[in-house]
């Protein structure tokens, strides 16, 4: 059965939630699009496309569990970019990106996803899956499996095994939830370098300011990161930035005002694009946007084999905007502001929030790991105060939280 509403409409506002914070699914069969025909013991040699042969309308089916619709694909080589009625959806060869906001039941498209994975593509397992979300706005609106933390952990576990579940950072709505996986040991013999054996083991370390670090090259590839690194020769990362309390003089543009001067829909979100800025984070991105009507807006990046995106809910009561990128920056070092802290400061000129939590997800190669090279990310952003910042170490992966104020 598919949505009864109409392409571009947003089933959150229908319903009245206004659930600006995301939930976040990663599904990953392989450690890379190489290693596709090795992990999941296919007989063909040929160089696999993998999940994105999955058929349009099948995956339009799977979508219609989750209640959001599909607005506009872009592709490249390596991925497709599903813009959604309710953020996005990134499919590579060897994983699935599943982004929805509001009274979405993401994960509903799990035991779908899977089916498909497996009819199609002839994918028998799952290598590793990650889910996360920050804190909702308005839990009591929440449907399915997502009322509660536990009943996310309780359906995830059923479908993987070896799950951890954490929550991170202190105050109730600043947490930020995150379930992991470990890696399948019958594929370890295959790892990829760049994702390394993750064992899911978790050691919390407070930050302390003031230590110094080794200084980072950039690559010598063409058309590099404009935050420090290019895309195809580094470690795995996500950066996530979720903000809140939004200016609402900057949120003018995220509105649908009149037709003979903004249009909506693609039209309107180039001209967002540009009134705002995004379309100069990553210049030589390829970028599909979208404005709603009466308001909201929604964007996808693609560059190289790497993604952003932008979400943003700008109404005052609830106004939130993220942004999510696994595009590689550099770490920052001593008491230099490096590419991270310039990333972040730039998204946080495009809303002025008032609040902000920060994620920065990277996987290591263990003979060069040391926390050194973690402790000084997110240090101190101008015209913010930090009231948290957390180091958590596992084995093959680091994350640093943080949360700032005005």
């Amino acid at each position: 059965m598919v949505n009864s509403y109409a392409p571009g409409e947003n089933y959150s506002a229908q319903e009245g939630s206004f659930e600006g914070p995301e939930k976040l699914l990663e599904i990953w069969f392989s450690p890379s699009p190489e290693g596709i025909i090795a992990h999941q013991n296919l007989s063909t040699v040929e160089e696999p496309k993998g999940l994105r042969i999955i058929p349009r309308p099948c995956l339009d089916k799977m979508l219609s569990l989750v209640k959001c619709t599909v607005l506009n694909v872009i592709t490249n080589s390596d991925v497709d970019a599903y813009l959604l009625s309710e953020s996005s959806m990134f499919v590579y060869p060897h994983k699935v990106i599943l982004k929805t906001c509001g009274t979405t039941t993401l994960l509903y498209a799990v035991p779908k996803l899977l089916e498909l994975a497996k009819e199609y593509c002839g994918f028998e397992k799952v290598w590793r899956v990650f889910y996360s979300r920050k804190a909702f706005m308005f839990p009591e609106r929440q449907v399915g499996p997502h009322r509660s933390w536990e009943d996310e952990v309780e359906f995830l576990d059923k479908y993987f095994d070896g799950g951890s579940s954490y929550k991170i950072g202190s105050g109730l709505h600043d947490q930020w939830h995150l379930y992991l996986t470990k890696p399948l040991d019958d594929v370890l013999h295959h790892q990829n370098i760049l994702n390394p054996y993750f064992k899911g083991v978790m050691r919390e370390h407070e930050i302390r300011s003031g230590e110094s670090t080794p200084a980072a090259s950039d690559s010598d590839e063409e058309d590099p990161s404009p935050f420090g690194n290019a895309g195809h020769s580094y470690p795995d990362q996500t950066v996530e930035i979720h903000m809140t309390g939004l200016s609402q003089e900057k949120m003018k543009q995220y509105f649908y005002h009149d037709a003979s001067k903004t249009a909506s829909g693609l039209e309107g979100g180039v001209w967002v694009d540009q009134q705002t800025g995004i379309d100069q984070l990553y210049p030589s991105a390829k970028i599909d946007s979208y404005l709603f009507e009466p308001c909201g807006y929604s964007s996808n990046g693609l560059w190289q084999d790497r993604y952003f995106t932008f979400h943003v809910t700008p109404e005052p009561e609830c106004s939130y905007a993220s942004f999510e990128t696994n595009i590689p920056v550099e770490r920052s070092h001593g008491h230099e502001h490096r590419p991270i802290e310039a990333l972040i400061s730039q998204v946080l000129a495009i809303f002025d929030p008032s609040s902000f939590t920060v994620t920065y997800f990277t996987s290591h190669h263990e003979e060069h790991h040391s926390q050194r090279h973690m402790v000084h990310s997110m240090a101190a952003i101008d015209g913010y105060r930090r009231t948290n910042r957390i180091l958590y170490e596992f084995d093959g992966y680091d994350l640093v939280y943080g949360h700032y104020e005005k």
